[in-house]
């Protein structure tokens, strides 16, 4: 039987060093979606998979984005 819908993506965390999802993005080998990024870190925050560690203190413009690392 043929499964419906989209193919589920999983997200191989960064391990020991402090991400974005920018960093995320770029360093994954298939495109992701903003909106399929952060809702794996919605989940992996509620599982506690990984933290949330700061915001981005630029002086440009735009918004801060949040830092996040996995915890061991």
């Amino acid at each position: 039987m043929k499964t419906r819908g989209r193919p589920k993506k999983n997200i191989n965390w960064p391990e020991s060093v402090e991400f974005t999802t920018e960093d995320i993005k770029e360093g994954s080998g298939t495109p992701l979606s903003a909106g399929l990024i952060h809702t794996k870190i919605k989940e992996a925050l509620a599982a506690e998979e990984i933290q949330l560690v700061g915001k981005t203190s630029k002086p440009a413009k735009g918004r801060p984005k949040n830092i996040y690392r996995k915890i061991k």
